[in-house]
This record gives structure tokens, sequence and C-alpha cells, in this order.
């Protein structure tokens, strides 16, 4: 593990080799892993430890942005919250932006501030994440929140968006989501909606909420 980590300080840092070594021990123990297991091999470690060493990996040069891409995916509920907070603390340690790209609507209520709602290769809908979590705007936006299950409801079905997501190569015309909007009018099927700030800071792509 040391070396595949030594190799990215090599690749980007004015270092020798004992240089990029010492630094990929001293990150591997910045994400927990003690020293003695810096010459194990992937197959050694549990899917926490091996995220461990990959967010090691991505910080080892300390870069301005770092960007997670579903980081969570495979992991149990316990390991999956101790991967994020201990992203959250290298975050603030490192002083690095981070982009968080995730289907668990949860995992961006623990650690996003911004939020950017994507739909068939679009941003549909972006604000602050208090914003978004208690006012969403665009009606897929609406239907994700919806679709999470309430503990408290005694519902036998659990809410689904209707349709099915549109071939990217081929989409329909107008608003992308149209076809699996219960809003959706004329306009909507032959005009693909604007961005607009419909509140201070809060961005939707919907004629819903168009100010024309």
């Amino acid at each position: 593990m040391d070396e595949q980590i030594a190799e990215m300080v090599l690749l980007h840092n004015d270092v020798d080799k004992k240089g990029a070594l010492k630094a990929a021990i001293e990150m591997l123990e910045v994400v927990g892993i003690r020293p003695e297991r810096s010459h194990e091999y992937p197959h050694q470690f549990s899917g926490g430890m091996k995220q461990r060493v990959v967010i090691a990996i991505a910080l080892a040069c300390n870069p301005a942005l770092l960007i997670a891409d579903e980081p969570t995916t495979a992991l149990d509920v316990t390991i999956q919250a101790q991967v994020l907070e201990l992203m959250k603390d290298l975050k603030r340690k490192f002083n690095t932006a981070l982009i968080m790209i995730t289907h668990d609507l949860g995992v961006v209520a623990d650690i996003c501030d911004k939020v950017a709602i994507m739909y068939a290769g679009s941003v549909v809908e972006y604000s602050d994440k208090h914003s978004l979590y208690t006012e969403p705007l665009h009606p897929y936006t609406i239907g994700l929140f919806n679709s999470i299950p309430d503990v408290d409801d005694d519902e036998e079905f659990l809410k689904v968006i209707p349709g099915l997501t549109p071939d990217p190569t081929n989409l329909p015309s107008g608003c992308p989501f149209h076809p699996r909007c219960t809003h959706a009018t004329e306009r909507c099927r032959n005009e693909r909606p604007s961005w607009n700030e419909a509140r201070p800071g809060h961005f939707v792509a919907c004629f819903l909420h168009q100010k024309d």
C-alpha cells in the first residue's frame, strides 16, 4: 500500500523515493492505518480500510479539490459513517473543497453544504442544503424525497416516480423530465425550461417556477 501512495507523491512532488515513502506512511496514519500495515496488500484489508487507502491516495498531494464518486458504495452502515466522518475531518484539516457524487440523500445531508440535483445529465435544481431539503422545487427533486421510506407512515407500498429514466442518447423533446412529471404541460413537451433563480440562491429549471 505504501508504494502505491508513494507513486502518486513521486509523480506530483519534487521528492526522492525515500521521501515519498515517508509521506505515504504518514498519510496512512492520518486516515487511521497503522505504519506496520503499510506493506500489506489490498486483499489483506477490509472494504472500509480500502476506502481509507483510496482517500489517502487522493489527499497525498494536498489537492485544492477532491471529487468523491459514491465513496461509501458497498460499505455497511457503521463503516460508511466512519468513512464519512473521516472525510469531513480531512476536508477541514487539509482545507480541501469536496464535490460528492452520490445517490444517497442521507450522505448528502451529512456532508454537503450546497446540493445540485441532476436528471438526464443536466442540473435541474441547485441551492444550499437547508433550502433544498425543506422546500424542494423541481418535481424530480420532490419525487426523490417522497420515495424515501418514512418509518412513521403506515404505508403498504413505497412512493415511486412513474416511468423510466430516458435513454441519454435519445432524450425527449422539451423538458427531459416531462414524460414522468405529473405537472407536465404542452409547453413542457415542446420547450426546455431555462435556469431560473426562484428564491435567493435557489435555482431551478422548471416552468412551474418561471417568472414569465
